[in-house]
């Protein structure tokens, strides 16, 4: 065997050790008992240099000391004999199951200097195991709160309950996030929502995408629905009846987004939401559904006919950025 190929065993035996210290360090415990087959690859180390004669001995001798072994250091240790490193695994790997109790154990406390070290890094992490727990609990909220919707999306697609359904193509539950801190209700779907089964898409959609971003938020952060789930014929508003059939899709879609605020566009939308009364005001007064605070204003389709009236709705959206705490993006740019 060359000298160069003993420098390189010698090596790669150096730099296992170290992997495997590093391991050790991170509390792996599924390490491979390595000792056999480097003791192994020694072994045939030294047969191939025997096989190829004192001169090839010598020059191994060469390459050990160049690859840090001291002169006339023997080649390395038998199957049963560890060397200094595979030792310091060993001992390494013995004080690690020491500290770690029983059953598993904290496993940080172990590695850390015991259970005050493990508390005080918790502590340092901002809550530690209890946070996770937290998290680990809102995250499955989440979870479920996706899962209900989208049960409850399917019930709405099968529902019978008014004479919409018969003129149907696609029924319309929402779009958006079912998280997101703000919503907006329309009355229901038109043409191009039927056919496409998402609120929104037409023209009236477009400019209620350009008046959410004017609020400063992204399509991401908005919920978007509307009272009734199927079309009425020739975008006629909803009867009495119809909306009444959705409303309890409607109610739950609310209860389990939670959104901090509500926008009801058009009179329709507001008056089922209960923020319309007849005969008085009702664009732009705050109100509630179930807790809820709604303010109502003008629906875009309407905006599209009388755009004169965007001021008026813009001082609404205004309102509601102002009652969430944020501000309105600066567009000076």
């Amino acid at each position: 065997m060359s000298a160069e190929h003993d420098a390189e065993l010698a090596e790669l035996a150096r730099l296992t050790a170290e992997h495997l210290r590093w391991e050790m360090d991170l509390g792996n415990r599924a390490l491979p008992d390595v000792r056999a087959a480097l003791a192994e690859a020694r072994a045939d180390a030294a047969g191939e240099a025997e096989a190829a004669g004192p001169g090839a001995s010598a020059d191994a001798r060469s390459a050990r000391g160049a690859a840090g072994e001291a002169p006339g250091e023997r080649a390395g240790p038998t199957a049963d004999e560890p060397d200094a490193d595979e030792r310091a695994i060993s001992a390494r790997a013995g004080d690690e199951r020491a500290a770690r109790p029983e059953g598993g154990g904290d496993q940080r406390a172990a590695r850390g200097g015991g259970p005050e070290r493990a508390g005080d890094e918790r502590a340092a992490r901002g809550g530690g195991d209890a946070h996770a727990a937290v998290s680990s609990a809102d995250d499955r909220g989440a979870d479920d709160r996706v899962m209900r919707l989208r049960v409850l999306a399917e019930e709405a697609a099968a529902c019978t309950a008014c004479g919409l359904h018969a003129g149907r193509t696609r029924s319309v539950f929402a779009r958006g996030d079912a998280h997101a801190p703000l919503c907006f209700v329309g009355e229901g779907p038109g043409y191009h929502e039927d056919q496409q089964g998402v609120p929104f898409v037409g023209r009236a959609g477009q400019l209620l995408d350009k008046m959410i971003a004017a609020m400063g938020f992204e399509q991401d952060e908005v919920y978007v629905c509307n009272v009734v789930k199927c079309r009425p014929p020739n975008n006629r508003t909803p009867n009495p009846d119809e909306a009444a059939a959705c409303m309890r899709f409607l109610r739950e879609q609310l209860a389990l987004v939670q959104p901090q605020v509500i926008v009801a566009l058009g009179r329709h939308a507001a008056s089922n939401l209960g923020v319309a009364e007849p005969g008085r005001r009702w664009r732009g007064v705050w109100g509630r559904f179930e807790g809820i605070r709604v303010m109502p204003t003008y629906h875009p389709a309407y905006l599209l006919r009388s755009p004169e009236q965007k001021r008026p709705v813009w001082q609404d959206l205004q309102q509601v950025v102002a009652a969430m705490g944020r501000e309105l993006p600066d567009r000076r740019g």
